[in-house]
């Protein structure tokens, strides 16, 4: 039912994706979470009075996953980077917003959803660089909105290296452009130090807002009593979703195998980002949500026998419900 309903492009799918996450968020909505261990970088500071009103931070929070969702399955379309045999579709998107739906957590307004959505918009420009004999504004632009990402989740800054993984795998050696993405990536970070500087009150961000990253403790991820079914079987789901993408990594277009190579460096950057820099809660691993979907979305994609694919994906959604259910009780 789901899969093959997001499997279509029609517009039916694309009015249907608010809906099922809105579905997703509907017990958040009657009992909101008030978020906790939220790091406030100069961009999010504007933000974070909406986080006073649980059901506003909610609202938004929805908003920016689904427009983080749409998003990221516009790329996968537009490079063509799904199964050879599938048409366009909306079943990245179905997956982008199921994982970062999947803990209470994830659905309250957190830096690492502005965060994702300038990611997007840097691995666009990545991507978008490829075969062209000058893409210097391409390489600024990447630049500019790691630096974006970071000044709203300061560990989103490895994604920077992300950029010059991109210019390795799918460019030949121009120091030109990588000095450009480093000029598009200190200048925001520059006009931040300024205004801080200007007002005095630069010790003031390196000890409250940088030093908070580097002196919060490592990962606490609660009691997942009630979400062990969830874990255990996303886990186990995993397995062969890996195995497929990278099985679609050796099989397809060269172009194709080099853009999904960086989503599987991406994964590494948002995992490896967790251990460089203290984090105080798993809503860190909200980042690794956008290469997972395209991963996972793809397996589904890849399997030949709809009613698998449909009763894994009703398994999944089953233990997400039963998740939320005893957490409620």
């Amino acid at each position: 039912m789901f899969i093959r309903f997001f499997k279509t492009n029609q517009p039916a799918s694309f009015i249907a994706l608010p809906l099922f996450a809105a579905l997703l968020w509907f017990m958040s909505w009657l009992n909101p979470l008030i978020p906790s261990g939220v790091f406030v970088m100069p961009f999010y500071a504007g933000f974070e009075f909406i986080n006073t009103v649980p059901f506003l931070s909610e609202i938004f929070a929805f908003l920016l996953v689904l427009a983080q969702g749409f998003y990221l399955n516009y790329l996968i379309n537009k490079y063509d980077l799904r199964e050879a045999r599938e048409r366009s579709n909306f079943l990245t998107a179905l997956f982008g917003i199921f994982l970062l739906s999947i803990f209470p957590a994830f659905r309250t307004l957190l830096p690492q959803h502005f965060a994702g959505i300038f990611l997007l918009l840097m691995l666009d420009k990545v991507f978008d660089s490829y075969r062209k004999e000058t893409a210097f504004s391409h390489c600024f632009d990447a630049g500019l909105f790691a630096s974006v990402a970071s000044l709203f989740y300061f560990p989103s800054v490895i994604f920077f290296f992300l950029i010059w993984t991109g210019f390795i795998v799918l460019r030949a050696f121009n120091w030109r452009e990588w000095f450009i993405s480093f000029l598009g990536f200190i200048i925001p970070w520059m006009m931040v130090l300024t205004y801080y500087f200007w007002f005095d009150r630069l010790d003031d961000f390196f000890t409250n807002q940088i030093g908070s990253v580097f002196s919060a403790s490592y990962f606490d991820f609660g009691k997942p009593d009630n979400a062990i079914l969830l874990y255990v079987f996303s886990g186990i789901l995993f397995f062969p979703a890996m195995m497929n993408f990278v099985k679609m990594m050796s099989s397809g277009k060269i172009k194709t195998n080099k853009f999904l190579l960086l989503f599987m460096w991406f994964l590494f950057f948002a995992i490896v980002s967790g251990f460089i820099f203290p984090v105080s809660s798993y809503t860190h691993f909200t980042l690794t949500a956008i290469p997972l979907a395209v991963i996972f979305s793809n397996w589904f994609l890849s399997l030949k026998k709809a009613w698998i694919a449909e009763s894994l994906f009703l398994i999944l959604l089953g233990a997400f419900i039963y998740a939320e259910a005893m957490s409620k009780v």
